[in-house]
């Protein structure tokens, strides 16, 4: 079920994806080139988005897949992964990297939801849009950074 579910929100963005690219380009003025950000959800890795980045390159975008802390060939280890922040390193610090006038598409999927989140609220003037794709999104009253704050603090209880 959790498969069927992740291929139909992959679908989905394919066509927002389509849709964007017919809208970003006029007969007058050329296509302009995005910069997508692809963020993986839990037990998962940047290797979870091959497809979808070989169809974005090939449509002449640039595209970014990221292994977050201790996933994929992210070199941490799950040990040396106590926070939130520590998963969240490879997002923030690709983020704080980018240009100060470069602006990205923001993807993420399950656990994904909650790092371009984080993302958002920290980096705002960097971010042109977000998709979550069956992704932790929180809202406006519950924002990430409360969320992380709590977890964050409760980790710290338990010790």
């Amino acid at each position: 079920m959790e498969k069927n579910k992740f291929l139909t929100s992959l679908v989905v963005l394919i066509l927002v994806f389509r849709y964007a690219n017919a809208t970003m380009s006029g007969p007058k003025r050329p296509k302009a080139s995005k910069h997508f950000v692809l963020v993986h959800g839990a037990c998962h890795g940047a290797w979870s988005w091959y497809k979808i980045v070989a169809l974005i390159r090939s449509s002449g975008h640039n595209v970014t897949a990221l292994d977050l802390g201790a996933s994929g060939i992210n070199p941490k280890q799950v040990l040396e992964i106590p926070h939130l922040s520590d998963y969240f390193s490879p997002l923030m610090e690709f983020m704080a990297s980018l240009p100060v006038d470069a602006k990205v598409i923001l993807v993420g999927h399950s656990l994904g939801g909650f790092a371009i989140s984080k993302a958002m609220e920290s980096f705002p003037e960097k971010i042109s849009v977000a998709i979550f794709v069956t992704a932790l999104m929180p809202g406006p009253i519950l924002d990430a950074a409360t969320i992380f704050n709590e977890v964050s603090f409760s980790n710290l209880a338990m010790r």
